[in-house]
Formats: structure tokens, sequence, C-alpha cells
């Protein structure tokens, strides 16, 4: 029966046997605490992501590597045009989607100040309406978890 399972898992979408094997890692144990439960199931989930995240990496550097020019031209499209650009490469049995999108556009507020004084607007005009428009970010939040020593 056990043979059976494996074959039926390789015959499943590659998405679905990526779930079933991230889904197969178990936290270390740890006692009834919810505190511990949540540590080690959080460790064992980063620890995950770590890994799949430098495995993505590197083969996202490959994907850099041989396919330049067609990211540049996703790119230059996107840039030239101010909109969300797409185009694909196929293979015999995958195929690459690139996609860029709408290029945003940033203003050096300094730069800008020193324009607007070049043309006559008053500082305290300019910086009242800076501050009017400026919004604060929510600042990240960074969890971890280790064993007790």
């Amino acid at each position: 029966m056990a043979a059976k399972a494996k074959m039926e898992d390789k015959e499943l979408p590659l998405e679905a046997r990526v779930i079933q094997c991230i889904n197969g890692f178990k936290g270390p144990p740890a006692s009834q605490d919810t505190i511990d439960q949540l540590a080690s199931e959080f460790l064992t989930s980063n620890l995950l992501r770590t890994y799949a995240e430098k495995r993505y990496d590197a083969a996202k550097k490959q994907v850099f590597d041989e396919c330049p020019v067609y990211i540049a031209k996703v790119r230059n499209d996107a840039t030239e045009h101010m909109q969300k650009a797409t185009h694909s490469v196929v293979g015999n049995d995958w195929q690459l989607d690139f996609a860029a999108n709408k290029p945003a556009l940033r203003t050096d507020v300094d730069e800008l100040r020193t324009e607007l004084i070049k043309r006559g607007v008053s500082v305290t005009t300019i910086d009242e309406a800076i501050n009017k428009v400026s919004k604060k970010s929510t600042p990240a939040l960074i969890v971890s978890a280790k064993p007790v020593v």
C-alpha cells in the first residue's frame, strides 16, 4: 500500500508534491506550552523558507544569466510605454514568463524644492505642501525563534 501511495505522489502536479513535502516537516518536539509549540513551528517554517529562498535565488540568477536579452526587452518595453509589459519564452516542456511593472516615478524632494524656489515659490509654501503629502510607513516587524539554552 505504501508503494502505491508513493506512485500516486509522483503523479500529482508539482505544486501538490511541494505542498506535501513542506507539510511533512514537523517542528521539533515541544512541551504543551503554547509559546514552545509556536516557536518550534515558526523555526521549522523559517528554515524551510530560508533554504527555499536560497534555491529560488540560485534559479533566478541562472535565468538572469541565460536570458539577459529577454529581460532587457520587457524592461525597455515597460519603460518606453510607461505601462506593464510581458514577454514569454517557450521551450519544449516549459515556458518562462517575464513581466515588468509600470515604472514608478520618484521625485527627489531637495531637487524639487530647489527648482520651485528658482521659480519663485516661497520656502514656507513648499515645506507645507511637502508635509501635507508625506506619509510615514509602518516599521517592519521581524520575528525569530530559537531553542532556549
